[in-house]
């Protein structure tokens, strides 16, 4: 591969915003006493880790990366196993395996290792994926290591699997009938945990006429399990007519009774291993004075920080909100309501513009690229990177749920990083790939 063809301007704006990054981690926690190197100290290192991991991806061809994406897939599922045995739970989760001088959060190397396998498997089976069973064995890839993020818990970072699955499913010509189906089944098992929630967070669940037949009868969980187990067996009658005798009309009955089986047990899956707290915090989306002093507070003090940065913001280590502590977790989920409130909406726009061109870049290299395998690395890479930006965001300025995403380059967290940069490095190299002979 030619060096003349190495795109400089994406590695230079990973590397840009990283150093933006490490501005706002000083200016979130230079005032914490801490033992050992400072949090922007740490992340100094962890940059300089991410750019080595980085250039060698940059040159190690995707698909000899792709030979092994199996086994790496596995090794990153023992992973999440090892870490649900020996981690320590630290706020009531177990995400970290801590190696002495450094700990690492397993769920993070999971993702590229699901674009690597999900992109290897699509590429391998070309126009089949088309058909139904594809969705069923992709979707067994998703679910496994789903159910084990979900467990740790960490329900941020196995929703950011759905995204990547849907438009590298898209990307690889998958019938859009079963992307549809897809995408019901996630509204379902989100909408019933949610709607459960909003009664018993109002008080209603318990209080028999004030509360619908609806709620009163999903509540238990026996009954979703049963509806389930039903829809489920039509499903499958539905389907055998239409393999054994052809009928293609069936497809009407055995879909839409999948996606009610499907969401319907996912729903219960949800709400018996979402922590309350994850519930609470989808439920101060809606309204954070629910709980103002709980889970809604960070959303408020969020907003309130981004709101006061106004044009050109506060400027840097100025930023009340920030600096006197009102903000949480303000190096990490909340670093962005940092970066809005010392450079205002000025800088907020940059650093958009910055992902934004990221993100342009991502798609025109999965457009541009020599084969599907190629195209579907980038766009799954793409979909990740734009899912975090995204989201993190949103949850920042209260329009999203708050899930416990990073900013990629820019939030603290090695784990995080070293990902983001391995994802610019895969970037990097389909990209110098399409000039090879």
């Amino acid at each position: 591969m030619r060096t003349s063809k190495f795109d400089w301007s994406l590695a230079i704006i990973a590397v840009l915003l990283s150093l933006i990054g490490i501005m706002n981690i000083y200016s979130a926690s230079h005032t914490q006493n801490a033992a050992g190197l400072a949090l922007y100290q740490k992340q100094i290192i962890w940059v300089a880790l991410g750019l080595v991991v980085m250039v060698a991806l940059a040159y190690t061809n995707y698909q000899i990366i792709g030979h092994y994406a199996f086994y790496i897939y596995l090794a990153a599922i023992f992973l999440l196993v090892l870490t649900l045995v020996v981690a320590k739970p630290i706020n009531n989760s177990r995400r970290w395996i801590n190696l002495g001088i450094m700990s690492f959060q397993t769920s993070e190397f999971l993702k590229i290792a699901f674009i690597l396998l999900l992109g290897k498997y699509i590429h391998f089976r070309g126009a089949d994926i088309h058909y139904f069973r594809e969705i069923v064995i992709t979707g067994v890839m998703l679910f496994i290591p789903f159910l084990l993020i979900l467990v740790q818990p960490d329900l941020g970072t196995g929703l950011s699997l759905i995204p990547i699955f849907l438009i590298m499913l898209f990307v690889g010509g998958a019938d859009n009938a079963h992307l549809g189906a897809i995408l019901a089944i996630g509204l379902i098992t989100v909408s019933i945990p949610v709607y459960l929630t909003y009664q018993e967070m109002l008080g209603k669940a318990s209080q028999g006429a004030d509360v619908s037949w609806l709620a009163n009868f999903l509540c238990n969980p026996i009954h979703l399990l049963i509806l389930s187990a039903i829809m489920g067996l039509i499903a499958f009658g539905g389907y055998l007519v239409k393999f054994f005798l052809n009928w293609k009309s069936m497809r009407l009955v055995y879909l839409p009774s999948i996606v009610l089986s499907l969401g319907m047990l996912l729903s219960f899956g949800v709400a018996k291993y979402v922590k309350p707290y994850q519930k609470k915090r989808i439920l101060t989306f809606f309204d954070p004075e629910l709980d103002a002093l709980g889970a809604g507070y960070n959303v408020i003090q969020s907003k309130i920080a981004v709101g006061s940065g106004e044009f050109l913001g506060k400027g840097f280590l100025q930023g009340t909100q920030n600096q006197l502590g009102f903000l949480p977790e303000k190096s990490t989920d909340f670093i962005f309501s940092v970066l809005a409130e010392e450079w205002g909406f000025v800088g907020s726009i940059v650093v958009l513009i910055l992902f934004l061109i990221i993100i342009i870049k991502g798609i025109k290299i999965a457009y541009e690229s020599k084969d599907l395998l190629g195209s579907l690395f980038a766009a799954g890479i793409s979909s990740l990177l734009f899912y975090h930006v995204m989201v993190n965001i949103g949850m920042a300025i209260g329009i999203l749920p708050v899930t416990g995403l990073l900013l990629p380059f820019i939030s603290y967290g090695g784990s995080n990083l070293i990902v983001s940069m391995a994802a610019i490095g895969i970037l990097l190299n389909i990209r110098m790939k399409k000039f090879a002979n």
